[in-house]
């Protein structure tokens, strides 16, 4: 199996799998952690990747531009971990935390309405 790079570059690999929090991951036996973090830091090398094994379909995965991390694993195995650009935790968790912030300040915006009507009301 192999990857094949936006700029032409090649990586033989073992697997590839989208993790359930929107992650790539990505495992090689064939390059070391130093050249992974060189290749997967690229975003220019990352924005289009596809993945062939064999005779079988191309697999292409566009956008996975944010290296998270290199795991290793036994007998060699290194894991690359990449996302898309604003999907990481660390993005999402601040988008989260932004539209959090927007509730709140809509939500005190609907008692000051709640609370005049309530006067006028009663006027």
């Amino acid at each position: 199996m192999k990857i094949t790079f936006n700029d032409g570059q090649e990586l033989q690999i073992q697997q590839v799998t989208e993790q359930t929090d929107g992650a790539l991951l990505i495992k090689t036996i064939s390059a070391h952690e130093d050249q992974l973090k060189t290749l997967f830091s690229d975003q220019t090398t990352t924005k289009r990747m596809s993945v062939s094994e064999r005779d079988a379909d191309t697999v292409v995965y566009e956008n996975y531009t944010k290296l998270d991390a290199i795991v290793k694993y036994t007998a060699g195995i290194l894991g690359v971990l990449m996302y898309r650009e604003g999907e990481d935790p660390d993005s999402r968790i601040a988008a989260l935390e932004a539209r959090l912030k927007k509730a709140e300040e809509e939500n005190e915006m609907l008692k000051g309405c709640i609370l005049e009507m309530s006067e006028m009301v009663y006027q």
